[in-house]
């Protein structure tokens, strides 16, 4: 069984707080920076605190909760009794910014500027420095890991550099009144984050519990894609797909039963006994059985004979003859120890081949060959036996099929509503349920829909004279 004592680094964020006497008061045991750190062994425990924030309150697993059942991968459940109710009817939350995302994000943020703040006044001493560079580089690398997540969640268009972003917190913040920065602003920040990590990060930092050089090339891959660039987004795909090997079927399987195998993991959350973000409690309720949110039918349509993602994603206690259908969600099953303490695989090698075959479609001159070559690579090692696509005559084929294979390849991973947000423009669909999966819930969100896009929080708003809305809101 997996066990960390961790020191959490714990602050509240408090932007819009004008009462600064109040936050010189601390209770008499409360550590600070001045107390907290005073050598590296320090900021490593430091570190790890900070890396368990993110997830944190409506944190990793939230957000997993939100892609799935806001969307149509999701129905509502045979033991529902008004859990996610609300999420599955897409009411978005206007005081919390959704999911407390906003909130959540930026404590965590916090916590890594804590961290380096307190690295500037510590001094490694011989033997030290290696370790001191490698938390240095974990804090930026992270740091951009969050602020790309905000952006994706509340920038209206990132495909527009002008458009509205987020503040980039690069500083310790308790108090103040920040402004959002443009989408392009918060990319430049967010690619200064990542030069500084990857020129700090010793050869020898290869665990995936943590950042990586791999880490940093796969986060500028995504960020790549989601913002258009797309020679860049497979300039860093091809770096990873040429240093990982695609997990076979029972690899996959054993990726997900047990966190036994990485074979095509980059970076994982690894969640431990006392700090576990408890994934599978967002569809099923652990420990006594039952599930108040099921995959949907259109998902489990989705899913072909001898595709090992059925398998590993539908738990054995399902019962797709049975009317309705019984769909049990079983990606994040209990495992050895039975309290589902399940890693979140957040880069997987896996989703290098979709980004760089969206890439070839997407470019300026599409290579459709090589789109539908890197989606019938990722097919035959899910099948375990050789699968073809046919070749895409158009960027609708194209995207189509990819947003089709990335909902089988990542579900109940945190991408559905992010990517039916991101293929509006080209395919001009929002959410579409099945009349099967919807007969109590809204069956679809339009394609023009605010909800696209997270509010910030009301609170925010009505505080900060300096902070503006989306539209819609």
């Amino acid at each position: 069984m997996k066990k960390y004592f961790l020191i959490p680094i714990i602050v509240t964020l408090l932007f819009t707080v004008s009462c600064d006497d109040q936050l010189e008061r601390f209770p008499v045991d409360t550590l600070v920076e001045e107390t907290a750190f005073q050598q590296v062994s320090d900021l490593e425990n430091g570190l790890r605190g900070a890396i368990n924030s993110i997830n944190r309150g409506g944190g990793l697993a939230s957000l997993i909760a939100f892609n799935s059942i806001f969307t149509d991968n999701c129905k509502v459940g045979v033991d529902n009794g008004g859990q996610q109710i609300a999420l599955i009817n897409q009411v978005l939350n206007s005081q919390g910014g959704d999911q407390g995302t906003w909130t959540d994000r930026y404590n965590a943020i916090n916590n890594f500027n804590r961290l380096l703040a307190a690295a500037s006044t510590i001094a490694p001493q011989a033997g030290e420095q290696d370790t001191y560079d490698n938390i240095l580089a974990q804090a930026y690398a992270f740091r951009a890991y969050l602020h790309f997540d905000l952006l994706t969640y509340y920038a209206e268009d990132l495909l527009n550099p002008s458009s509205l972003g987020v503040y980039y917190q690069n500083v310790v913040a308790t108090s103040g009144f920040p402004a959002r920065n443009t989408v392009g602003e918060a990319l430049t920040e967010i690619e200064n984050d990542l030069t500084l990590a990857a020129s700090l990060m010793p050869a020898s930092s290869t665990d995936v519990n943590f950042a990586t050089q791999d880490f940093i090339t796969f986060l500028r891959a995504r960020v790549a894609l989601y913002t258009g660039d797309y020679t860049t987004a497979i300039s860093n795909a091809n770096t990873i797909i040429s240093n990982y090997t695609l997990a076979n079927q029972a690899q996959y399987t054993s990726m997900f039963a047990g966190d036994g195998d990485t074979t095509e993991v980059i970076f994982k959350f690894d969640n431990v006994l006392g700090n576990n973000a408890a994934i599978a409690f967002n569809w099923i309720f652990t420990g006594t059985g039952g599930s108040f949110m099921e995959m949907s039918n259109g998902l489990f349509n989705s899913f072909s004979a001898g595709d090992i993602r059925r398998t590993v994603n539908l738990d054995p206690t399902s019962d797709p003859g049975a009317s309705p259908t019984l769909l049990v969600v079983g990606k994040y099953p209990p495992n050895a120890d039975t309290n589902y303490i399940n890693d979140y695989k957040a880069m997987r090698l896996s989703e290098m081949y979709l980004i760089r075959a969206e890439a070839h479609a997407r470019k300026a001159a599409p290579d459709f060959a090589a789109a539908a070559a890197d989606v019938a690579a990722l097919r035959t090692a899910r099948f375990g036996s050789a699968q073809t696509v046919a070749t895409y005559t158009s960027l609708n084929e194209a995207i189509t099929n990819i947003k089709a294979e990335r909902r089988i390849e990542l579900c109940f991973e945190g991408f559905r509503y992010v990517d039916i947000k991101r293929y509006r423009n080209i395919l001009n669909t929002g959410i579409e349920r099945l009349p099967v999966d919807c007969e109590t819930v809204p069956c679809t969100l339009a394609v023009s829909s605010e909800k696209f896009t997270f509010p910030v929080p009301q609170a925010e708003i009505n505080a900060n004279p300096n902070m503006v809305q989306n539209s819609g809101y």
